[in-house]
């Protein structure tokens, strides 16, 4: 049988080049959806490493948050010790000042003189006591000055006083400690 198209080819022509056409629109559509959704893909993996690396970021500050409060803590115990040795080192060189301070005074006091008081107020020494004689207290006033344990020796008051049908001299003596008077 012979087949007569009766279609003009111009016809048929336009139909394939639309045709054509519509396939070339799908393709660049597909390839677009494609392109979109491997970005999409690649975006949201991004987006996930990132959100891992922000978590161990995240756990990482919290350890050195919690190390830095151990390292102040550190600091404030240090600190603390420190402050504490600093104490005992001027507690120990106060019991060492008030025992060379004592030891000075024996040495300074002469035979017939007696201390019946003596107060230390932080580096000023207040100093009472009886003597046979104004030369007695002279002679310890002058063994005091040379003692390198003390300063500005002053004479306060010298009184007569009776003590077992003996007269003597009381007096006070004030005189600064050397060396900080702790």
């Amino acid at each position: 049988m012979i087949r007569i198209n009766l279609l003009p080819y111009r016809v048929q022509r336009r139909r394939a080049q639309v045709l054509r056409h519509l396939l070339a629109l799908v393709g660049v559509v597909a390839v677009v959806g494609l392109g979109i959704a491997a970005a999409h893909g690649y975006a949201s993996s991004q987006l996930s490493s990132l959100e891992e690396r922000y978590a161990e970021l995240r756990r990482k500050n919290a350890e050195l948050q919690r190390k830095i409060g151990e390292i102040r803590n550190l600091d404030r115990l240090r600190a603390d010790v420190q402050r504490k040795l600093k104490l005992v080192d001027q507690l120990q060189q106060g019991r060492f000042a008030s025992f060379r301070m004592l030891l000075a005074i024996a040495r300074a006091i002469p035979q017939n003189v007696w201390i019946t008081e003596l107060h230390d107020r932080g580096g000023r020494v207040e100093l009472k006591g009886v003597a046979e004689s104004p030369a007695a207290i002279a002679s310890f006033m002058r063994a005091l000055e040379a003692s390198p344990e003390f300063a500005d020796v002053r004479l306060g008051v010298v009184r007569r006083t009776k003590l077992d049908n003996a007269v003597l001299r009381s007096f006070s003596l004030t005189m600064q400690r050397e060396g900080g008077g702790a």
